[in-house]
């Protein structure tokens, strides 16, 4: 292989390791994952039902903690010999992620074990887990290959928030399929897409106070990378996810189940959500989607304007959120 090619590779391999970090810290988050921790807290939040705000914050905590599992998994099994690393002299990991072990003795039949040790604060606001995440390659010689999938298995993974204990703790199994394969070489020069696929199903959800919710999910997310040029100022690494299933007479479904309250729920896009690193993967410049929640429906419409329009700047300004409350109607603009 000639040189100049060879050291064009290993460049664009060095950045993908932190393309890597930026891509799957939001691996699968969507729009709900990100914008219901806080956002009614607006002067018709007297309108809204408390159980109904609570389900959004703890779709909020569902996605958000789920996103980090499979961001500190993906992370690690980039470094291991039979899930994807092929340099030579790699060798298994002990502890490569915060307060977390990992058991390979089973790594012959493509099963690791990431066991949390429940004492070690991690991340900002600090948290600390507990329980393990059984993750078996149950398809593909690499989880890169195109087709692969991976099954993980929640045994008491258990999130507790330092701050004020509240905590948040799964049990259940989803998956993830690599549906288009990862080649960091053309998706780096614009050539290929990252392209996944997760389905979950009667997960156990357990809340500080003994309370449970059963969530299902169904969900594809797409990654590419826009080069600058043309307009464009920067790189960036562009985001689209959407509903990947029927439900309960709706279609591109994402999540459904009962939450905490006994309250059946269904979530769905009206349209794809997209975003970019450019201006924030939470930063949403486009998509629509719906909680219906007990025959409620709460639409937010992404990468709007102050005004609620939809933006014509880069970066848009914020959301909106309609809802109605017997024979009134209701919206309200946030910024993100």
């Amino acid at each position: 292989m000639n040189y100049s090619h060879e050291h064009t590779k290993k460049n664009l391999l060095s950045v993908s390791k932190t393309t890597k970090s930026i891509l799957f810290l939001a691996l699968l988050t969507i729009a709900g994952a990100t914008l219901f921790s806080s956002c009614f807290k607006h002067k018709n939040n007297a309108q809204l039902d408390a159980n109904i705000d609570q389900h959004n914050k703890d779709a909020n905590e569902y996605k958000s903690e789920l996103d980090q599992a499979d961001n500190d998994i993906n992370n690690a099994l980039s470094d291991i010999p039979a899930f994807g690393k092929t340099e030579n002299g790699a060798e298994i990991l002990s502890s490569p992620l915060c307060g977390c072990t990992i058991d390979s003795t089973d790594i012959a039949n493509k099963i690791l074990y990431f066991n949390f040790d429940g004492v070690t604060p991690c991340f900002s606001p600090s948290v600390t887990r507990s329980g393990q995440i059984k993750v078996q390659l149950t398809s593909g010689v690499h989880w890169s290959d195109a087709g692969a999938v991976l099954t993980e298995t929640f045994t008491n993974y258990k999130i507790t928030r330092l701050s004020d204990n509240k905590s948040i703790m799964f049990n259940g199994v989803k998956t993830l399929e690599n549906i288009a394969g990862h080649n960091w070489l053309t998706f780096l020069t614009s050539q290929s897409t990252f392209y996944h696929r997760e389905r979950a199903f009667n997960v156990d959800v357990t809340f500080d106070n003994n309370q449970h919710a059963t969530w299902n999910s169904a969900r594809t997310t797409e990654w590419s990378y826009v080069q600058a040029g043309g307009g464009i100022p920067y790189a960036r690494v562009a985001f689209e996810a959407n509903g990947d299933t029927s439900v309960n007479g709706y279609n591109t479904v994402d999540s459904w189940g009962t939450n905490r309250f006994g309250s059946t729920f269904t979530t769905y896009y009206n349209a794809p959500v997209n975003s970019n690193t450019y201006c924030g993967l939470w930063r949403f410049s486009s998509g629509e989607l719906v909680h219906h929640v007990d025959n409620n429906d709460f639409t937010l419409t992404l990468g709007v304007d102050q005004n609620g329009n939809p933006s014509t700047l880069s970066c848009a300004y914020g959301f909106k959120v309609e809802w109605s409350n017997g024979n009134s109607n209701y919206d309200v603009v946030l910024s993100y």
